[in-house]
């Protein structure tokens, strides 16, 4: 029940996405810019309470598609709103997940690398990401009109035009210049400077 959600892989852009069309909202409607890199005051994760009732209620997750998620929405029972779905190269993703936690994961890179079928070891590996691809990729080929692929190695090629499609994509009806301020305020200094002490 939001507006719209941006469904993403680990280690994809995630917090990039996020913070860029945070701030383009917060342009646009004119309201605080999003306190951390991660922006979930503006665009909150699927259990968080609505964000602010002026703006578009959009959520983020890293959730894989439930498997019953097909049959629920082919039969009426579930509707989604505009789904970005957001991937990386899977080699990339999981050279960046094992050094964002390696201290947690605490064993060599070959290991992380076979990583644990049963799910309970990593927060990503290799079988969550098949996972993902495959749940999710189902989902957007079956409906196009929902869901939009966008690949992080072309966000970072281009990411203006890119920000734009997302945003038509979402229904947001953001202007150019919402578009600018959100790519302009996607540097990594800037969201180095916003990084929230809290997470690692």
């Amino acid at each position: 029940a939001c507006d719209g959600a941006i469904v993403s892989m680990h280690q994809s852009g995630t917090h990039w996405l996020k913070f860029m069309l945070a701030n383009a909202i917060a342009t646009h409607y004119a309201i605080d810019p999003p306190r951390y890199n991660h922006a979930n005051d503006i665009i909150g994760g699927l259990k968080d309470p609505r964000a602010n009732p002026r703006i578009p209620d959009l959520r983020s997750t890293h959730s894989i598609a439930p498997l019953l998620a097909p049959v629920l929405i082919a039969r009426g029972l579930v509707q989604l709103p505009p789904v970005v779905l957001l991937v990386r190269d899977l080699r990339v993703s999981l050279v960046s997940n094992y050094r964002k936690w390696a201290q947690r994961y605490n064993t060599e890179f070959s290991r992380f690398l076979r990583g644990d079928p049963a799910g309970r070891r990593y927060n990503s590996d290799v079988w969550w990401c098949i996972r993902f691809h495959n749940a999710w990729g189902r989902l957007a080929q079956n409906d196009p009109a929902t869901f939009k692929l966008v690949r992080y190695e072309d966000l970072l090629a281009e990411p203006r035009p890119q920000l734009a499609a997302i945003a038509e994509h979402l229904r947001l009806g953001l202007s150019d210049d919402a578009i600018a301020a959100g790519v302009a305020a996607g540097s990594k200094s800037a969201m180095l400077a916003r990084a929230d002490p809290a997470r690692p």
